[in-house]
């Protein structure tokens, strides 16, 4: 009896250690800092080959579709990793100056609905916080309202496909509801 008791505590300890290995700020910053840039990257090469495309330059169909492959691949992994992150550590809130945050946002805005909608409470009490700036809460609720089909709030989001932006609701005070969170106004665009 005292041997079961003895290796269920160990397994207690070392459970908790690496509990708090995984979560102590050092790792968790890498973590987030890796899968902020795999996405930036692999998005980056993406916008290149479009901007190419647009510009009627020539491009590798199966580079594109080798980079939209990865896209989906790294979205998923790091889906399912913010997921357990998050369920393990919390959410990453101030660490490292707000740039898990950061990262755990840029996963969210890349995901399909549903796991937007997961987390938008999320988003919007670490906006509150100050963990989350006002614009990328703009982002994120255009891409929902869109994605919904409804018309977007703050004129972030385009049609997808195409350099017109998607509809605006109440556009004669959309300038208005962007200076309000800190956007520039349109007519900049």
């Amino acid at each position: 009896m005292k041997t079961w008791k003895m290796l269920a505590v160990a397994t207690s300890l070392l459970s908790i250690a690496a509990h708090s290995a995984e979560c102590d700020s050092v790792t968790l910053t890498k973590k987030y800092a890796g899968m902020l840039n795999e996405d930036q990257v692999l998005r980056g090469r993406y916008i290149q080959i479009l901007e190419s495309e647009y510009q009627k330059k020539t491009t590798d169909p199966q580079e594109k579709e080798r980079i939209e492959n990865s896209i989906i691949e790294s979205d998923e992994k790091n889906r399912i990793e913010l997921d357990h992150l998050i369920a393990r550590c919390g959410w990453p809130g101030r660490l490292d100056e707000k740039r898990a945050a950061r990262a755990a946002f840029f996963i969210i805005q890349h995901a399909e609905l549903p796991y937007q909608l997961k987390y938008f409470p999320t988003i919007k009490a670490a906006n509150r916080r100050g963990e989350i700036s006002n614009e990328h809460l703009a982002w994120l609720v255009d891409r929902i309202l869109v994605r919904q089909g409804k018309r977007q709030k703050y004129g972030t989001e385009f049609e997808y496909g195409s350099n017109k932006i998607a509809p605006i609701e109440d556009i004669k005070n959309l300038n208005q509801r962007r200076m309000k969170i800190g956007l520039p106004p349109m007519a900049g665009f």
